[in-house]
């Protein structure tokens, strides 16, 4: 993979140069370290960690696969420049045996550039199911974030006391609607006269704006447990959780795990999560590539069958939730899983049929 003579000495110098690194794995410094694999390293790209959330979940599963399987791991930040994306992907596609990252922006970036890397794998996790891979050295992963919103809507109408349940979101596009578009669901399940208030922040870091934005649901609408699909934006939704004195939902990781040490106050409001267990998509697909039963070239469709779209039932759940609702919320997920339920999807749908049904139970 690597390019031999002074071009491997110079690319390799300009990506030490050029990358960020935060955080390294395994045994030795370098990518020759490991033991008799053909693959030595694993390099994660992201914009930048620290967002407790799906970054940093991410993450963690890849160093868990490194020091499982003794590879080199690396993480690599962009920044917020997204200029610099298919820059740090040439980079770390000449530096590493293996390259993983979120997104179907960076499988666009692979769709162009990948002929020039036959012996790099990739592996691109969070696509959307409608991205059609054709590329041989790529391993694709879906998460079916639908689903696991369908327990945490229905999950929330059992916990209110007002009938209205509220979520955050980051930006209005096709891949949170999908989010969204579940929690409705699973709220009209539990409570099929409930009203879910929705708020769009325009981005994934403004948490003031998100503290704001929870507010008015609860003062205006009666929201009282609200749902954040913000990214890092979401702790402004669980400072106005604690504020309130209202339960708050996580996502993508078991947010409540982050702050128990440095925010007692905030981990005290998150009554779970809907985790998208990309630590452990992450894990399984580097060690199934290393030892050598990933099927590249397709694209998988996780979710709560294969134990990656689930609530986070951790001991704070298990002692807040009524043993009645848990019992209920289990039942649910065994249909999906068995697929007795079915949950829709935006994908596929028409924008007006979508826009028409989200604004059917507003407040």
């Amino acid at each position: 993979m690597k390019k031999t003579g002074a071009i491997a000495l110079a690319c390799l110098l300009t990506a030490s140069a050029l990358l960020t690194g935060c955080g390294q794995s395994g045994e030795g410094g370098d990518a020759s370290s490991a033991g008799g694999s053909e693959y030595k390293s694993v390099g994660y790209i992201c914009a930048q960690l620290g967002d407790k959330s799906f970054n940093d979940l991410s993450w963690s599963g890849v160093q868990k696969a490194a020091q499982e399987i003794d590879l080199n791991a690396k993480c690599i930040e962009y920044g917020t420049d997204k200029s610099k994306m298919e820059p740090s992907v040439r980079d770390a596609a000449e530096g590493y045996d293996i390259v993983v990252m979120n997104g179907n922006e960076f499988y666009e970036i692979l769709d162009r550039i990948y002929t020039e890397y036959p012996d790099t794998k990739f592996i691109v996790t969070d696509l959307t199911p409608t991205t059609e891979v054709n590329i041989p050295n790529v391993f694709a992963v879906m998460s079916k974030q639908h689903e696991g919103e369908y327990l945490a809507g229905a999950l929330a109408q059992k916990m209110s006391k007002t009938g209205t349940i509220g979520l955050v979101a980051g930006a209005d596009t096709v891949p949170i609607n999908n989010f969204i578009i579940g929690y409705i669901q699973g709220s009209l399940e539990a409570n099929p006269s409930g009203k879910v208030a929705n708020s769009f922040i325009g981005g994934f870091t403004d948490t003031a704006k998100a503290k704001e934005l929870a507010l008015v649901q609860a003062n205006q609408m009666r929201a009282d447990v609200i749902h954040q699909v913000a990214g890092g934006a979401g702790l402004g939704v669980f400072e106005a959780c604690k504020d309130k004195g209202l339960w708050g939902i996580g996502v993508d990781a078991d947010q409540r795990e982050f702050f128990i040490d440095t925010k007692p106050e905030i981990a005290d409001v998150i009554l779970t999560s809907m985790t998208k267990r990309n630590d452990i998509t992450m894990a399984k697909a580097i060690k199934d590539t290393v030892e050598g039963t990933a099927e590249y070239g397709k694209l998988y469709k996780w979710g709560l069958k294969e134990g990656i779209t689930v609530l986070a039932e951790n001991d704070y759940y298990k002692a807040q939730v009524p043993q009645e609702t848990q019992d209920y919320i289990g039942g649910l997920s065994a249909k999906i899983a068995s697929g007795e339920i079915e949950v829709k999807m935006v994908y596929g749908m028409d924008q007006d049929e979508y826009v028409t049904f989200r604004d059917s139970v507003k407040p």
